[in-house]
């Protein structure tokens, strides 16, 4: 699978540039010698110039001050033009031009051309017809005039110029070099294109203007600055500068685009998974690549109001986004400032975000810090810190310190020091100090509580609530507790199925019933029923909870015991009656009353108690008991109704005090 990077594109776009420029303007090959007969140039006028005086078979001047050399020009034919035959001329024309600049550091420059008209008196020299450059490495530059201006130690190509090296060409409207200060400025439009053979797949770039400042390494494009590759990879920007790694080499230590950078990395060939991503595409006001000594790209920084990266239906914006490179793939990235993820529905903000690929360029990890906010499906989150497991579909939420990570959704709410939430199945595991507030959801009704108003927020706590968005199933675990006002339920463990409307409650349940006044009735607070039992299961449409295994109720200075028990609700939760069985055991200790039954029904609301058993039976604090098949305690125990066993008789036994 052929992988391309941004930094092919970039790359390219400067090592062409370096190529058909840079290398142009070194010491070229010295033509063989040809039999054109073009005129010679046109000479000034006969009062500036004078007459020709002399026709020379070939021509060879060098320039020297200090014994060093300046510029050498060469010509296999001349013709001299002076004032008077015998005299020195002042103008010579010149054929077949070889012109050599030698500047005070580097390599000498060697332009040829047909023919040329050098002044003495200046050392101008003026190159017309096939003036053109050519170095070792097969880089040709050609124009149809290039005039040497010695004493600005200038070349200048006021004509339009051609640069061509394998199969790229580049062309711009004038030149000039400064031999002094290797300085090569290209005036505009600069336009290049090629076949995307030898030149890294660059096929298209422009520009309106270009130079390059061989001391410092610098090439610089500027205004309107695009390029493209045969793959469709573009980038474009007003303004690249590039530092090459040394004066003279193809590789870089940086670059750098500049205001409204554009680009795009086109959809990569398919894979060998029969994946097809799509182009991506990067936007900012400023991007930077940093390149290792072997001239691959080592980083990627991209800055703006906001920087952005699109992958198909992905999208990050940041104020800087950078990208580190491994052997030539992305290993990492690291955004900060305002990052923003959107991905369809899904969207996600931080004040960091990093990210680790896999060898096959895929998303590893996602780690989002710092304020972190993320929405999905209807699902809304807060954390310090967020983890993407991409592979497993997983994000891990985590707070800071003491601080706890949160999800809401449809009006519930979840907080614990982790949260992670499964994007396929949609669930929930929150662990540490694990809080939760269940809502009634519009399209599901009411949340299952047997602790207050169904139609009321439930509010829930463990050290691990997990939430079975498919199953729609709640399990919370560790100190578990559902509360709402004064009503209360806890266990060591407890489930909620929605689906079902259950509510089952394990371990060491303690279930507080809180007294609720009835305006409309008349009835007034009334004491909490609290219910301790190893099991609670509640069924939410039957209106009962079961509690089993060494059950106790208690109200007030009221107490029982039982192995069992079952509470029969009303629709506010409130209990209606209560059900004991086996080894029922009732105490009341403001009256010093006790009994014992076999099953027993207890109503609240009416104050009243049967107890039946074989028999069952009451005592008082002076010691009188009274027994029988059925006993009805009302009035607070004041009053005790005895019904005898069919067939059967009561007992009473009534202890007289001293005195009587």
């Amino acid at each position: 699978m052929t992988r391309r990077r941004l930094e092919v594109l970039v790359l390219a776009f400067g090592a062409v540039f370096v190529a058909v420029v840079l290398f142009s303007f070194r010491p070229g090959r010295r033509p063989g010698s040809g039999s054109s007969r073009e005129s010679l140039p046109r000479v000034p006028p006969a009062e500036e110039a004078g007459q020709p005086t002399t026709v020379l078979k070939g021509f060879d001047y060098t320039e020297t001050v200090a014994g060093k050399a300046l510029f050498r020009i060469q010509s296999e034919r001349t013709v001299g033009f002076g004032a008077a035959a015998g005299l020195v001329p002042n103008v010579y024309a010149l054929e077949k031009v070889s012109l050599t600049v030698y500047p005070a550091q580097g390599s000498p420059l060697t332009v040829h051309a047909d023919r040329a008209q050098y002044d003495r008196r200046t050392n101008e020299a003026q190159l017309a017809g096939n003036v053109r450059w050519l170095d070792e490495k097969g880089a040709l530059a050609e124009s149809e005039r290039v005039e040497f201006q010695p004493s600005a130690r200038r070349l200048v190509a006021p004509a339009a110029v051609h640069f061509s090296r394998g199969t790229f060409d580049v062309h711009a409207r004038s030149a000039s070099y400064d031999v002094g200060r290797h300085e090569l400025a290209l005036a505009g439009p600069v336009r290049g294109s090629g076949t995307g053979e030898g030149s890294g797949g660059l096929s298209e770039l422009a520009a309106d203007a270009a130079s390059y400042r061989r001391d410092e390494g610098i090439i610089e494009l500027v205004g309107s600055v695009s390029g493209a590759s045969r793959e469709k990879d573009r980038i474009s920007c007003d303004r690249m500068v590039l530092k090459a790694a040394e004066p003279e080499a193809r590789s870089f230590e940086w670059a750098r685009a500049e205001g409204n950078v554009r680009g795009v990395i086109a959809a990569a060939h398919q894979a060998a998974g029969g994946g097809q991503p799509g182009e991506r595409q990067y936007a900012a006001d400023q991007g930077s690549l940093l390149f290792a000594a072997d001239g691959s790209i080592k980083s990627l920084a991209l800055t703006g109001r906001p920087a952005s990266v699109a992958e198909r239906d992905r999208r990050v914006f940041a104020a800087t986004i950078d990208i580190a490179f491994e052997k030539g793939r992305p290993a990492s990235a690291r955004a900060e400032g305002a990052v923003r993820i959107e991905s369809g529905d899904r969207r996600a903000e931080s004040d960091r975000a990093s990210l680790a690929f896999s060898p096959s360029g895929e998303v590893e990890t996602l780690e989002l810090s710092g304020n972190v906010r993320t929405q999905a499906e209807g699902k809304s989150a807060r954390a310090e810190k967020a983890v993407q497991l991409p592979a497993r579909s997983v994000w891990i939420l985590t707070g800071e310190g003491a601080g706890s990570a949160t999800v809401e959704s449809g009006g519930s709410r979840i907080s614990a020091s982790s949260i992670e939430i499964e994007e396929k199945s949609k669930g929930v595991r929150a662990e540490g100090n694990a809080r939760a507030v269940f809502t009634r959801e519009k399209d599901r009704g009411k949340a299952p509580t047997m602790v207050g108003d169904p139609s009321r927020p439930t509010f829930g706590k463990a050290q691990r609530i997990v939430l079975d968005d498919a199953a729609r199933v709640a399990t919370l675990s560790g100190g578990a507790m559902l509360w709402q006002d004064a009503s209360s339920l806890s266990g060591d463990d407890m489930t909620l199925n929605d689906a079902e409307r259950t509510l089952v409650a394990v371990g060491h349940s303690r279930t507080v019933f809180a007294g609720k006044s009835d305006a409309a009735s008349g009835e007034t607070d009334r004491r909490p029923s609290v219910v301790t039992a190893r099991r609670v299961i509640y069924r939410e449409n039957a209106g009962t909870a079961l509690f089993e295994g060494n059950v106790t109720v208690t109200r007030g200075p009221w107490h029982a015991s039982a192995e069992s028990a079952t509470a029969y609700l009303d629709r506010e939760n409130r209990i209606e009656r209560v059900e004991m069985a086996r080894d029922v055991r009732l105490a009341d200790s403001s009256t010093g009353r006790s009994a014992g039954a076999a099953r027993a029904l207890d109503w609240p609301k009416q104050d009243r108690t049967i107890l039946e058993g074989s028999p069952a039976w009451v005592t008082d604090a002076e010691g009188n008991r009274v027994a029988g098949a059925a006993l009805t305690i009302t009035d607070r125990g004041r009053s005790v109704e005895v019904t005898a066993p069919e067939g059967g008789k009561t007992e009473t036994i009534h202890k007289t005090r001293k005195g009587d």
